[in-house]
């Protein structure tokens, strides 16, 4: 089995075809024979017949899906990323995972640099944008019950745009999936499962959630991923990694 230096999981909603080809076209396209990451797309099931019959010819002309046996919905990223952690630790070697959404740009060759610097932990890293001392919205979108969680503060995380955890972190979270209850935040999920682990979590200003309005579609010197990028930007963005001004 070969080995990747760096494993990248995305979670994608079944319709978001082309948010997927301008990924492969851009940060996610390999280049070498034999190269140090790769890429799989997170998708899951969908009662729309033609977008199910779409995602068949997909999955069989690009092999890079890996599917869920549920059907996609908000509330069921906490499942996704169980099944791309499950899918990781079982099918891959690798030795860190970037687990990312749809809608973010990469800067690969600096990930791997990052990766690769003797400063960076090889083991119980968990690392992103950090979040601590958040509390549950009791109102609202991200509305939390006290009956699903009846404390004032989360344990700290990192929002579920991208984060990077090694591979050690991983397989510790997937034996911990039986003992912790379920949690429809994902990202949150996530922090529960380095607090039962005893892993704390690494700030990274690369991971960037907003970024000044005249960098939009531009990295800047410390860019390692950015959310909330759109299709148009991905490849303005991947041209500047390649051609900087």
């Amino acid at each position: 089995m070969q080995h990747y230096d760096l494993l990248m999981i995305i979670s994608s909603a079944p319709s978001n075809f082309e948010r997927r080809n301008n990924i492969r076209k851009t940060w996610a396209f390999e280049r070498s024979a034999k190269p140090r990451w790769t890429s799989v797309f997170l998708v899951a099931q969908t009662r729309n017949e033609a977008v199910s019959n779409v995602l068949l010819d997909e999955d069989e002309a690009l092999k890079d899906l890996v599917r869920a046996s549920y059907y996609d919905h908000y509330w069921n990223q906490t499942r996704k990323i169980q099944m791309g952690f499950e899918w990781a630790v079982t099918y891959c070697n690798f030795s860190f995972l970037l687990k990312l959404d749809d809608d973010v740009f990469v800067h690969v060759p600096r990930v791997l640099s990052f990766l690769s610097a003797p400063t960076t932990p090889k083991k119980m890293f968990y690392a992103g944008c950090h979040y601590a001392n958040m509390g549950p919205h009791r109102k609202g979108k991200w509305m939390v019950t006290y009956e699903e969680y009846n404390k004032t503060r989360y344990p700290d995380f990192c929002p579920g745009f991208g984060y990077i955890l090694s591979h050690d972190v991983v397989r510790a979270f997937v034996d911990t999936f039986s003992s912790l209850p379920f949690f429809r935040l994902d990202d949150v999920y996530v922090g529960m499962l380095a607090s039962k682990n005893g892993i704390s979590v690494t700030n990274n200003v690369g991971f960037e959630l907003w970024h000044p309005p005249q960098y939009v579609c531009v990295p800047i010197k410390n860019t390692l991923v950015r959310h909330d990028v759109g299709e148009e930007c991905q490849l303005e963005m991947f041209n500047l990694t390649i051609f900087p001004r």
